[in-house]
């Protein structure tokens, strides 16, 4: 598939994205703040550290679901819709596109938002996503490892 400004071969993505004629490319991030806690935390009780890991990443989560809610009523109002955002990392669709979907966005100079060499988002509680936008108001049903034809990943729930 060709999103603009990346080509790359996902079956999962293309899926995803089916009847959308476009695509809506999507960075957030909580910032440096939540990393500093947790490395302190990290120092001082291991079990504070953990939770604050967690909060944050429910956090993040939480943000970004508000946020393609309110897109989602937006496109809604102008006769499209939209599907759910798709993250590299996600089934087939190589975690390498962060690469591209962060310098599409420019996330390092307007939100922060870096890569290491093993592709890891720095800050840690970051997001990108592909939101497909499409005229059809099909069906599209949230799902995690049941879904998902990865069955060698290492944090697989028991799915049967």
């Amino acid at each position: 598939m060709d999103l603009g400004c990346f080509s790359v071969e996902s079956r999962n993505l293309y899926k995803n994205l089916a009847g959308c004629g476009e695509v809506y490319l999507f960075a957030a991030t909580l910032g440096a703040g939540p990393d500093q806690l947790i490395a302190r935390y990290s120092r001082l009780s291991m079990s504070r550290s953990v939770v604050m890991q967690a909060a944050a990443a429910a956090m993040i989560e939480a943000w970004c679901d508000e946020k393609n809610g309110e897109l989602r009523e937006q496109y809604k109002k102008q006769g499209y819709f939209l599907r759910p955002r798709f993250s590299p990392g996600y089934g087939d669709f190589p975690l390498e596109c962060q690469r591209d979907l962060i310098k599409a966005l420019e996330a390092g100079k307007r939100v922060g938002i870096t890569l290491t060499d093993s592709l890891l988002m720095m800050p840690s509680k970051s997001v990108t996503a592909v939101i497909g936008i499409g005229r059809e108001d099909t069906e599209c049903r949230l799902a995690g490892c049941e879904s998902c034809e990865k069955t060698d990943c290492a944090y697989r729930r028991d799915t049967r």
